[in-house]
């Protein structure tokens, strides 16, 4: 009879050493019998230096001592104790080395004694690739708590999945409370549920990764309103399916709070600021205004005179009457822009005629002018296009600076006293209005800080005038800038864009 193995004995160690698993095959002490190449290479033994030898060579120290036991147990007993089952352990390569592993034993049916099979899998790169994605979990973990925005992510029923620290606490509530809660009916006031709700279920269609921007409220626990500003996203899964919404807010309640208290103080000092310039200009205005006063009272005792007469005249009582009726509206006109000028009102842009806009502001500033000795001339150019602009604000701007100007002359000989006011275009189609003087011009000390506030070289002067004016100029997207006049004086330059130069 031949010793040469059977062809079944080739056929099951090609397959055992094919097998991407680790096998080793061991008899009812322990010994190993059969060591694929998997194992080899799992190992670091070659086949020769484990066959015969007992299997605790592949072992930890601790699992050695008690392996003889359990398996003398198992033999003895049929009781199972690691048999049919799969647990991770700790194995040992040849050069002492230890790494974990996936391990499966089963015992061979038909053996007497009894054979038992192990599998194993290195988990090495498992676990590494295990711990590297935890230490990324808690990178992004630590990231979440330290973002100083909210961050809060919700499924396609508008339920809680996440939320950070920051999130918590301008909700001042815990987050086990929102986790599963429906967002909307947990945190979003009332009267905004609806609008938000369909903004954000309007998400599932937009084109992936396209965020949306808005604003709404969010009540915190005390009741307390706070108002977010939220950049939101839907979230997809590996289909393309969108599964939820991730929104990062931040809160902007005491910001806006604060811009608008600055709004406010701005058109205060505005408002006073104009109140300062018809103080200024109250002589004129006067004189203006006494004009058409005295023409009413002349007119009216005219009338007196007429109808006390036996036979008075009804033609020049008319007439006298209609003189009454033009000087009153005249009167009515000046008080009209007075009051227009000085009334507080909030912000209100339109689309205006700067040129239109001047004209009714030189009916005033010419009172002014006048009581000066100073002549305003009138170049207006022809066909501007409108510019956005609230009147009352720009007028004021014009105001100053024509009051400005004025001043400037002051010391200047009468005769020699003019103001220039131009209107025209740029290439760039904005619209550009300059008022000249032939006064003295700026000192040379006051130039770096010319619109700067509290910055003045009059006497009875607050320095508000140009800053106010350039603040006003800027909140219209222009520029107010300043050059000297040629041979003397100043000339400053009002730029504002039209509805033209824009489009351009």
């Amino acid at each position: 009879m031949s010793d040469r193995p059977a062809p079944e004995a080739f056929e099951l160690q090609a397959l055992l050493d094919a097998a991407v698993d680790a096998v080793v095959l061991i008899n009812h002490r322990g010994i190993i019998e059969v060591f694929n190449h998997s194992a080899t290479r799992l190992f670091g033994y070659g086949s020769d230096e484990v066959l015969g030898r007992n299997v605790k060579i592949l072992m930890t120290a601790s699992d050695s001592e008690r392996h003889d036991s359990h398996l003398e147990n198992h033999v003895r007993t049929g009781i199972p104790h690691i048999i049919g089952t799969a647990r991770e352990v700790q194995a040992r390569r040849k050069d002492g080395s230890l790494f974990p592993a996936f391990l499966s034993v089963g015992r061979i049916s038909g053996c007497d004694p009894p054979r038992f099979v192990g599998f194993l899998q290195d988990l090495t790169l498992q676990k590494h690739a295990l711990a590297a994605v935890q230490r990324e979990s808690d990178r992004a973990a630590q990231y979440l708590e330290a973002a100083q925005t909210m961050l809060v992510a919700l499924d396609l029923t508008h339920r809680v999945t996440l939320i950070n620290r920051k999130g918590c606490e301008v909700l001042g509530c815990e987050e086990k409370t929102l986790l599963g809660a429906n967002w909307f009916d947990r945190v979003v006031p009332s009267d905004q549920r609806r609008k938000v709700a369909i903004e954000m279920d309007a998400l599932a269609e937009r084109t992936p990764d396209r965020p949306h921007y808005s604003e709404y409220s969010v009540t915190a626990t005390s009741g307390e309103l706070r108002l977010i500003a939220w950049r939101c996203v839907a979230l997809h899964d590996d289909t393309g399916a969108v599964t939820g919404i991730l929104c990062s807010g931040d809160d902007v309640t005491d910001s806006r709070r604060a811009e608008k208290e600055a709004t406010e103080t701005r058109e205060r000092m505005m408002h006073v600021s104009r109140l300062a310039t018809m103080g200024e200009m109250a002589s004129g205005i006067s004189h203006e205004l006494n004009q058409p006063l005295t023409a009413i009272a002349n007119y009216a005792h005219a009338c007196v005179r007429l109808l006390a007469s036996p036979d008075a005249d009804l033609i020049d009582v008319r007439e006298a009457l209609t003189q009454i009726s033009g000087q009153a509206l005249r009167a009515g006109e000046i008080i009209r822009r007075l009051r227009a000028l000085v009334r507080k009102q909030s912000t209100q842009h339109e689309q205006a005629d700067l040129n239109e806009l001047i004209k009714e502001l030189d009916a005033l500033a010419r009172a002014d002018a006048r009581s000066s000795d100073v002549r305003i001339i009138l170049n207006l150019g022809a066909d501007l296009p409108h510019v956005s602009l609230d009147r009352i604000q720009i007028q004021q701007v014009l105001l100053n600076l024509l009051r400005n100007s004025i001043d400037a002359l002051e010391s200047i000989p009468c005769g020699h006293r003019e103001v220039t006011i131009c209107t025209a275009t740029d290439g760039a189609g904005d619209v550009i209005v300059e008022i000249a003087d032939t006064g003295t011009g700026i000192a040379v000390d006051i130039l770096p800080h010319l619109f700067t506030p509290f910055a003045t070289n009059k006497a009875l002067g607050t320095g508000l005038g140009l800053a106010i004016s350039r603040t006003i100029v800027e909140a219209h997207r222009g520029r107010l800038e300043y050059r000297a006049n040629k041979p003397r004086g100043a000339v400053f330059i009002v730029t504002l864009p039209s509805e033209q130069g824009i489009s351009g």
